[in-house]
């Protein structure tokens, strides 16, 4: 799991976000208040009902990486009682977010 973490962060070309300009850190701006926003409500949410923060940190991950890397996270939390549910989680996202695309994408178009 980690071999394939790794090959897909060599891949991250931020010369490429570099070279098309203002858009480029507009993209990279957007992307980083969105995750910051999602960690601050699923975080305080988490406080709030007092989850495991291994809980809330896992499932965050499984909806913004997907399960393979909730599954490395589960594993270096040590909570291997997490790991299925990461990649559970992690798939049903992709399965769902590919349908309400397709539905979004018909509809808007």
């Amino acid at each position: 799991v980690y071999l394939f973490l790794a090959v897909i962060g060599a891949f991250c070309d931020v010369a490429a976000l570099n070279a098309i300009g203002r858009i480029g850190l507009l993209l990279l701006a957007i992307i980083a208040v969105t995750v910051t926003v999602h960690a601050l409500i699923l975080f305080l949410t988490g406080a709030a009902f007092r989850i495991d923060p291994d809980i809330v940190a896992v499932a965050s991950q499984a909806n913004i990486g997907g399960g393979t890397s909730a599954l490395a996270l589960a594993r270096s939390l040590g909570r291997d009682d997490l790991t299925l549910p990461a990649v559970l989680v992690g798939s049903l996202g992709y399965a769902m977010g590919t349908y309400l695309g397709f539905f979004t994408a018909e509809h808007l178009l």
